[in-house]
């Protein structure tokens, strides 16, 4: 029975990765199966790993029960001298889908094209802050003016930050001017041959509350490729996106995609879609 190992924490592009050692992962004992959702706190000087229970549904006795009996499987296959033959080909998988996630991070989101006009479709906020993160790093940014427009103030560094109670008390119209006189006036800022940064958290709060018409203006006036230097990212919450015609609409008004599940990037392609 193996309950004790040495473990490393590795980075992997912005994220850190903690290696646990195969006959850890493999002993009858061990709680987790492969893609569960776990949670992970600090407490004093050490990390508690827990069971999500993401799922809101509540363990049943039969639940128990088939734990229970894989449990005792396990433990027994591994007292007969039995071993997984498909631990490897997992191990392969995690580590091929952590190198895909660090490229396109690096490539796609870091990297962004110039006068990029894109849009970032999310449900998770660690996914959020993961590409907002890679986004704003100080690598690719340098001493560019960076913006970011958000509900809560920024956690970033050197980030002029617009938050959103700024804009909810004005009109329509207002509130639109100020969004955009705000982008103008940090990219008036810029003295690199870098481009301004500007990216917006959840644009969804607009739809939600009146104030849609402006919002696609704003969009649309932006235009697929962004004439200044600058690289504009739009974030929309998709679980907020009830109107597939609406979120079509958005969409055509960028060029440049981000999706979080699954974790891809698009570029606009062929000939331009007319409104």
């Amino acid at each position: 029975m193996v309950t004790r190992a040495e473990a490393k924490i590795h980075r992997v592009g912005p994220r850190h990765t903690l290696y646990l050692a195969k006959d850890l992962v493999e002993d009858s004992t061990f709680p987790f199966r492969t893609d569960e959702d776990l949670v992970v706190r600090i407490e004093g000087d050490a990390l508690i790993v827990d069971k999500d229970g993401r799922s809101g549904r509540r363990t049943s006795k039969l639940d128990e029960a088939h734990s229970y009996r894989d449990k005792i499987l396990t433990k027994t296959l591994d007292v007969l001298g039995f071993s997984p033959l498909t631990s490897k080909a997992e191990r392969i998988n995690q580590m091929l889908s952590e190198i895909h996630e660090a490229e396109i991070l690096e490539s796609r989101v870091r990297h962004m094209p110039k006068n990029e006009h894109g849009i970032l479709l999310w449900e998770d906020e660690a996914f959020l802050d993961m590409v907002l993160s890679e986004f704003f790093d100080p690598g690719a940014t340098d001493n560019a003016p960076k913006g970011l427009f958000s509900a809560n103030p920024s956690t970033f560094a050197s980030v002029n930050n617009l938050l959103r109670k700024d804009v909810s008390s004005l009109e329509r119209a207002a509130a639109i001017r100020k969004i955009r006189g705000w982008m103008t006036e940090i990219n008036a800022s810029n003295e690199t041959n870098l481009p301004t940064r500007i990216a917006v958290e959840d644009y969804s709060w607009f739809l939600q509350n009146g104030l849609a018409k402006g919002l696609m203006e704003l969009e649309q006036n932006i235009g697929r490729r962004v004439k200044e230097n600058m690289i504009i990212l739009c974030g929309y919450n998709v679980s907020k996106l009830n109107e597939p015609k609406e979120l079509e609409r958005l969409m055509d008004f960028h060029n440049y995609a981000i999706l979080d599940q699954p974790f891809r990037v698009y570029r606009r392609g062929g000939p331009a879609k007319l409104l």
